[in-house]
């Protein structure tokens, strides 16, 4: 099979027809809004690649920058990829998703974002190629840049002694609203979590919970995020919230909280995260932490670098802040 890949030109519009026809089951596609994926204007910078078996089209990918059911954001076209059903299963998908990758970085795209219906079989692939869901149900973002646009916040599931924790959780959730942030969380209602997620459903903001079955059985869980994802293990919900998310924060918390920051910041040293970790350092809760973690540098078991790059302030705007001129320190091994 000699498969050769040409760019996207306006003159595939029939190409485009069939691919949008085909990824919706038959649906109408001339008429909004499936109509805009038809539309191709490389003078606004949309892109694509056409896929040849032998001079004959089998595949196609495109970035187009509309407002379609996938937008992320102006400056982030929503791609669609459509393979031919004898063309199937044999990485022609990953390859035209690799190839607009790589345009999209020499482009200086800050991400590609698509929609996939929950429960369809291509979200394994996307997965596979570093897609991850946002907010919306079906909405996933392929993040080329160190652009932060979700924020996971660990926090206590009661409220503390203190009335300034509740405030500065509020205050946070206002925040990440205000900034159009997604915020990433335990999915609980209870305590400091469900004060951060109240604050950003009452300002119109996204919210994506993250919890294990065993609380949703327990009636523990949010009602009204924009998502709830369910698993099955509290190892999982971590691993699924550092997925989700590009920048993270710990308000005042208990075990739980102890133990999800020195996940992150562990990850962070080993390169898996590259976003900042923050502590929202109220009424000085996180003093005696911080503390400890310079003691761990003086005694040898913490390189400097990873507690200069740990972002402290009293405040949840100074934290968001903090984030625009924040610079990865790097891997603990390189």
């Amino acid at each position: 099979m000699g498969l050769t890949f040409r760019p996207m030109t306006v003159d595939d519009h029939g190409l485009r027809r069939a691919a949008a026809s085909d990824n919706t089951h038959g649906a109408d596609v001339d008429v909004p809004p499936l109509s805009l994926y038809l539309d191709f204007r490389p003078e606004r910078g949309d892109a694509g690649f056409v896929a040849l078996d032998g001079g004959r089209p089998v595949g196609l990918i495109q970035a187009t920058f509309i407002r379609g059911w996938g937008h992320v954001a102006g400056d982030i076209p929503e791609i669609m990829l459509n393979v031919a059903a004898g063309h199937r299963n044999i990485g022609l998908g990953s390859q035209l998703i690799d190839r607009l990758a790589e345009h999209a970085r020499l482009a200086g795209w800050p991400g590609l974002s698509l929609s996939v219906e929950e429960g369809n079989v291509a979200r394994r692939l996307y997965e596979r190629k570093g897609f991850v869901d946002r907010a919306a149900a079906g909405t996933m973002l392929l993040n080329l840049s160190d652009r932060i646009t979700s924020v996971a916040v660990y926090c206590g599931s009661s409220h503390g002694a203190r009335p300034e924790y509740t405030t500065a959780a509020r205050e946070l959730g206002h925040e990440l609203a205000r900034r159009h942030l997604t915020l990433v969380y335990g999915g609980g209602a209870v305590g400091l979590m469900g004060v951060v997620a109240d604050a950003v459903v009452d300002k119109q903001g996204a919210v994506t919970g993250v919890i294990p079955r065993q609380l949703v059985d327990r009636e523990l869980a949010h009602p009204g995020l924009t998502r709830l994802e369910v698993v099955e293990t509290m190892a999982q919900r971590k691993s699924r919230m550092e997925q989700l998310a590009d920048a993270f924060i710990a308000l005042p918390g208990g075990a739980g909280t102890l133990e999800e920051l020195f996940e992150v910041l562990t990850m962070q040293q080993l390169g898996h995260i590259r976003g900042p970790v923050a502590l929202c350092n109220t009424e000085g809760f996180w003093d005696p932490q911080i503390a400890m973690l310079h003691r761990a540098v003086d005694e040898g078991f913490l390189r400097a670098k990873y507690v200069d790059c740990l972002v402290v302030a009293d405040t949840p705007a100074a934290v968001l802040d903090a984030f625009t001129d924040w610079t990865s320190p790097g891997r603990k091994w390189d």
